[in-house]
């Protein structure tokens, strides 16, 4: 089941592409500028023409120049190192969606999984409930009940029938639910879940603030905080201006009609914006405030991941003790009552009251020990969610954050 989660989980699927697309964009930053070549023609006088010859002999002038922009403060490695760490944190990224993705299926499993327990309990019920009928049938023909006795029990198999029909939609839904959590196609109403209740004395690790440092969640907003950095970097080394080296070849020969020709000649050109209006500090303040949203994040991602680590500990806990205490001694006693009611109404030391009673205490009890069964689990299931760590190697705490301007 986990295995389809991962391969067919639509959310996943988004995710793996946000990693194919960040490593593009490894691909784009490392393209350094491409020269450009510029062709021109000039000094064409319609009036005394171009003159005689082949086209180098043409009195006309024409250049040919190759323009290269250079990048300054190291800008090209550092567009570089920002894409790198931008993926490594969709990596990150990845792997807490992927954990996140496959807790939800198992919390959808075990809600199904429960949800199907219910029919079960209430088919049995339903099934005490005709042999009983059968059974009072016989014993009213027999003149040993009174009819509204066998009215009453009638009463109560309508309602228990009615019980179960709103069960089996409930799985049903559970079931579609499931699916839909684990992205394959259809509702699975035609299969039948193989019950994997964890057991009681399950082991449950150890929270360690090791494990807090490696949760998926935890290394992915340490890997957003690296990149926002890079981009800091990035855009702090905008405000050096790039220049613009270029070199030109320039041909105008000289002719009968033009004597002011100056044959072939070179030159080399060098341009520097000027940051008269800006220096690309709005990129900076820009790039310094989304590290700064990005630091908050990993605190806030951090306070979280520590506090729900504790919360589903207690929860964990608490659906143990529930769950011990519904198997040891709430479900042994209400199975007492009911066998002993059903014992005293067989031998007509009962009426037909007391044993609806022990019935319907019985059926909730059932009832509640399955749902005991599904929020342990459940409760198992995301504790153990939250201990996931990353499998790659956490992040280096970010250096020293230098104080807000």
């Amino acid at each position: 089941m986990r295995l389809d989660a991962l391969r067919c989980n639509r959310t996943i699927i988004a995710a793996r592409r946000g990693v194919e697309a960040s490593q593009a964009d490894i691909q784009i930053a490392s393209q350094r500028p491409n020269p450009v070549l510029s062709l021109g023609v000039e000094n064409i006088n319609p009036h005394a023409g171009v003159g005689a010859g082949n086209l180098r002999s043409k009195t006309v002038d024409s250049t040919v120049r190759v323009d290269q922009l250079i990048e300054t403060a190291n800008k090209g490695n550092l567009r570089v190192d920002a894409a790198r760490k931008a993926s490594a944190a969709a990596g990150e990224v990845v792997q807490a969606v992927v954990a996140q993705q496959a807790g939800m299926v198992e919390q959808a499993y075990f809600d199904a999984l429960a949800s199907q327990e219910r029919v079960a309990v209430l088919r049995e019920t339903l099934a005490l409930y005709e042999r009983t009928r059968q059974a009072s049938e016989t014993r009213l023909r027999a003149g040993d009940v009174a009819r509204a006795d066998v009215t009453k029990l009638q009463l109560d198999a309508l309602r228990a029938q009615n019980d179960m029909r709103q069960a089996i939609t409930d799985h049903y839904r559970d079931k579609a639910l499931l699916a839909q959590a684990m992205g394959v196609p259809g509702t699975l109403a035609d299969n039948r879940l193989v019950a994997d209740w964890p057991a009681l004395d399950a082991a449950v690790p150890p929270a360690d603030p090791d494990t807090l440092q490696r949760r998926p969640d935890v290394t992915a907003a340490e890997a957003r905080l690296a990149a926002a950095a890079a981009s800091r970097d990035l855009a702090r080394a905008g405000r050096v201006p790039d220049v613009t080296i270029g070199a030109q070849a320039e041909h105008y020969p000289t002719s009968p009609s033009n004597s002011s020709g100056s044959g072939n000649s070179f030159g080399v050109f060098l341009s520097i914006p000027l940051p008269v209006r800006h220096s690309n500090g709005g990129e900076a303040r820009r790039a310094e405030v989304d590290y700064y949203a990005a630091l908050d994040d990993r605190n806030r991602v951090m306070l979280e991941a520590g506090n729900e680590i504790d919360r589903l500990r207690s929860q964990l806990e608490t659906a143990r003790q529930s769950l011990r205490q519904m198997r040891d001694e709430v479900l042994p006693a209400a199975e007492s009552v009911a066998g002993n009611a059903e014992f005293a109404y067989s031998k007509g030391a009962s009426g037909v009251l007391d044993l609806l009673d022990a019935r319907r205490a019985l059926r909730q009890t059932r009832l509640d020990a399955v749902a005991a069964q599904g929020e342990y689990a459940k409760a198992l299931s995301a504790y153990r969610a939250a201990l996931q760590t990353s499998t790659t190697a956490a992040p280096a705490r970010t250096a020293a954050t230098p104080a807000r301007p």
